[in-house]
Order: C-alpha cells, then sequence, then structure tokens
C-alpha cells in the first residue's frame, strides 16, 4: 500500500486499485475507455468531497482499492440532512453529467453510459454502497436489513429468469453475489 498526504488528508492507493485496473486492461478493454470510467469514479467522489467541504466535514482519508474509491468523514455526521446529502451527492454527479453529455452531444455516449451505470449501481440498497447507506440512514436501522434482503430476491428472481431464457447476465450474477455476500456478512 501506498500512503500519502494532501492537505492533511491521508491518502491511501492499495495494489488491489492498481490490479483492477491492469487485469482490466489485460482482458482487453480499451484503455480510452478504462481512462473514462477512472474519471466517472473520481468526478463520482467529488461530488461527495464537495458536499463535504460545504457540510464544514472535510474528510481524513481518502483510499483507492480494488472497489473504487472510499472518502472517510473526518467526525461523525450530525445532521440527517448533511449525511443524506453527502451520500446522495456522488450519484446526483453521475446522472447531471450524463444528463449534460446528452444534452451537448444529443446522444448517449460512452460517458453517459459509464456515468449512468455508476450513479445507478451506487444507489443500490447494498453493503457499503451510498444506496445501503442511504436505506440505514432513512430506516434508522430498522427494517433496513429486510428491504435489502427483499431487493436482493428481486435480483436472484431477475437472474433466474435470464437463466431459463438463455440469456445469463454475468453483471446480474456479479451483483447477486455482492449483495448476498454483504447482507449474510453483515
Amino acid at each position: 500500500m501506498y500512503a500519502f498526504e494532501i492537505s492533511g488528508i491521508k491518502v491511501k492507493v492499495c495494489f488491489s486499485f492498481f490490479a483492477v485496473v491492469c487485469l482490466t486492461c489485460l482482458l482487453g478493454a480499451d484503455s480510452g475507455k478504462v481512462l473514462i470510467m477512472l474519471a466517472c469514479c473520481a468526478l463520482h467522489e467529488s461530488g461527495h468531497l464537495a458536499v463535504m467541504l460545504i457540510c464544514s466535514c472535510k474528510p481524513s482519508g481518502m483510499t483507492f482499492y480494488g472497489g473504487g474509491i472510499k472518502l472517510i468523514p473526518c467526525k461523525k455526521i450530525n445532521s440527517f440532512g448533511s449525511e443524506a446529502f453527502i451520500l446522495a451527492s456522488g450519484c446526483a454527479v453521475n446522472f447531471l453529467l450524463a444528463f449534460i453529455s446528452c444534452l451537448l452531444i444529443g446522444r448517449l455516449t460512452f460517458f453517459a453510459q459509464v456515468n449512468l451505470l455508476l450513479g445507478g449501481f451506487n444507489l443500490l440498497p447494498v453493503g457499503y454502497l451510498d444506496g445501503g447507506k442511504i436505506i440505514d440512514l432513512v430506516l434508522a436501522g430498522k427494517g433496513a436489513r429486510a428491504v435489502k434482503c427483499v431487493f436482493a430476491l428481486l435480483v436472484a428472481l431477475l437472474a433466474s429468469a435470464a437463466v431459463f431464457k438463455g440469456r445469463v447476465s454475468v453483471s446480474l450474477v456479479c451483483v447477486l453475489a455482492y449483495m448476498c455476500v454483504s447482507i449474510f456478512a453483515s
């Protein structure tokens, strides 16, 4: 792990971050598209960071790892509104960028697609994704696990339907596996 500090924010870059990027390129992904995906991830986190600073909650750390980028707030956020605003801001940036891209170019570009996918994926009510944290925040822990389990069941039904129709969606199966692991691990 490589660690350094920028303006009092501890930045850690894990080996897994580079491993995922390299593996993606080795598996034949276009390096330009990989850069666009990384930029969209950075813009997502920039949305969280901007709102954290607006809410006077400077992050104490940032970690780049195989699963993406994680911002660590310097303190527990006291306000429900501030915390919800911070959690939703990354996805809002992704959706806004996708909309602006489509508006300016007149079609759904790869940049817009990645932003829509990233924003939508992060809103899934799963584990430590923004959607999972928002569900925990809104339901104050009461019933959050039930909502996450119902969502996992719906994804399992969709995956099963895809299998029966002969169209196996690898991404759907991966999302299902991730959800099951995160739900049962907590």
